[in-house]
């Protein structure tokens, strides 16, 4: 028997793009929206199950174009947690190390603390090897600052293969002293380890409802970092435990190659409604930058390879996310993606993640006329400490045509920076460094197309979701207020009261 339930909105059905209705009845059927109309037209009588919004607003779920999953829960179960705030010092971060250390005595011990912690430390550097051997002497420990700089121990070194600078890829950063290594490096989170299938389906079942569901999450794109993650996505999707819909990509070369990848058979797409397989992530560039954040080339492709690349995926219908935060490697993709598209039509929109984020201002023009989506991650402005003038330009990407792919980008690195609605407050009100409202700034609605239709738009999945229409997926949340007028600045207090998947509430209580 199919549930037809009727949701009475009496301040607002948000459609993103289209007109706001002000007081509506929504009737779902099965998983999908089958009928919109004004409010307290649809009789009671034709719904199994009628709530009533009592004056809170209907949203379309969020969609986040860019995450990791994966990681970001076992991070909450298997990492230490150092970020700065609450840590003001390395000493304190020290000891929090040392008291781990002595709680787990053997094996990995991998901390993560936050972006630029050298910026925001007293004693304004990283934390040292020597500093690190003597919390540690024998068993491997890391502390990763985001996740492309990473501080090691002497026994993490050896692990990971990096005793010998002079054996490492051109793309590694290390950092060194008088006497050698400091231990600081960039471009070596993907040779730590990992975890097992059992543990993620763990975390995944521990946090995937509080982080991400309980802010509004009903879709999202994760970049899974080994087979043993994607294993967890699949027994949890067979149990029926998802409370979101995953569309996943695999990390080439981390988990697989590309000839690998090819030789599965699936395109991008293949799945079903709550898991799909999404496609493949490779980094153009990595970290752009040394431990210490001076620029750094660090490109892994020449043109030619990446064309190749990115040519073989399209033929086999697969979809490529292209890591790129520098100029160069933005362009260098764009190119690329011009290039395989003059000379035949392109089967899927291929994607550069952080493009939105670190495109310069005067190759707007060029990016926004290449058929290629763009990704922005609006907390990076704070997070990141990268609010220069010029960075993100979002007004002009969006004036240009660009429909840019909102993304959270979460990791475990920035712990408040997985909420969609905080984003858009983050995007709608931005401010310069001197306070003032800065012109980067775009329109709270296109802040929910951004995590919309947009990033739906960026999985080819916007047919399906993104909005509140007849025919869509029943994806939505119940807020407390109307975003739309709301102050930007206040978006992030606005509550998430309940969101519901496919018609089922996820998170929230019954109204």
């Amino acid at each position: 028997m199919t549930l037809r339930r009727r949701l009475f909105a009496r301040t607002n059905a948000l459609l993103p793009g289209r007109q706001s209705l002000a007081g509506a009845d929504v009737l779902v059927s099965g998983s999908r929206i089958e009928r919109i109309a004004p409010a307290r037209t649809i009789p009671s009588a034709e719904a199994d199950e009628t709530i009533d919004l009592d004056g809170a607003v209907l949203l379309p779920g969020f969609v986040d174009g860019h995450c990791h999953l994966e990681l970001t829960v076992t991070g909450r179960d298997h990492h230490v947690a150092v970020h700065t705030p609450p840590y003001t010092s390395l000493t304190q971060i020290l000891e929090q190390l040392s008291r781990a250390r002595r709680d787990r005595p053997k094996g990995w011990l991998i901390a993560r603390s936050s972006f630029g912690l050298q910026h925001k430390v007293h004693e304004a550097r990283l934390p040292h090897r020597d500093e690190l051997d003597l919390i540690s002497p024998d068993e491997p420990l890391a502390v990763l600052a985001g996740l492309h700089v990473a501080c090691l121990n002497t026994r993490a070194m050896s692990v990971l293969g990096l005793s010998d600078p002079t054996a490492l890829p051109s793309w590694i950063d290390i950092d060194l002293d008088a006497a050698g290594p400091t231990g600081a490096f960039t471009e070596v989170w993907d040779r730590l380890p990992t975890h097992s299938a059992s543990e993620v389906v763990q975390s995944l079942r521990r946090h995937s409802r509080s982080l991400f569901s309980s802010l509004g999450t009903t879709s999202l794109s994760t970049i899974s970092t080994s087979a043993e993650d994607v294993r967890a996505l699949h027994r949890l999707a067979k149990l029926g435990e998802l409370p979101f819909r995953v569309r996943f990509f695999v990390h080439v070369p981390r988990t697989a190659s590309l000839s690998e990848v090819l030789s599965w058979g699936p395109e991008s797409g293949f799945g079903d409604d709550m898991l799909r397989f999404g496609g493949v992530k490779i980094f153009v560039d990595g970290e752009g930058a040394t431990a210490y954040g001076e620029p750094k080339d660090d490109t892994k492709w020449s043109p030619a390879e990446l064309e190749r690349f990115v040519e073989a995926a399209d033929e086999a219908g697969i979809q490529v996310l292209m890591h790129a935060v520098t100029p160069r490697a933005i362009r260098l993709a764009c190119e690329v993606v011009r290039s395989i598209a003059s000379r035949r039509t392109l089967a899927v929109r291929h994607r550069i993640e952080h493009g939105a984020d670190y495109v310069d201002a005067e190759a707007i023009p060029f990016v926004a006329g290449t058929p290629v989506g763009l990704v922005a991650t609006p907390h990076f402005v704070e997070s990141a400490g990268s609010d220069a003038y010029d960075f993100q330009p979002l007004r002009a990407l969006i004036d240009a045509g660009v429909d840019v792919v909102g993304a959270s980008d979460a990791t475990g690195t920035v712990p408040d920076g997985v909420s969609p609605m905080r984003a858009i407050g983050l995007a709608a009100g931005r401010r310069t460094a001197a306070g003032a409202p800065s012109p980067h700034r775009i329109s709270v609605r296109e802040g929910l197309s951004m995590f919309g239709e947009w990033a739906a738009q960026g999985v080819n999945e916007d047919h399906e979701k993104g909005s509140i229409e007849v025919g869509k997926l029943a994806d939505f949340i119940i807020a407390g207020r109307d975003p739309l007028t709301a102050d930007p600045e206040e978006l992030a207090e606005i509550a998430v009261l309940s969101t519901f998947v496919a018609g089922e509430r996820m998170t929230g209580a019954a109204r």
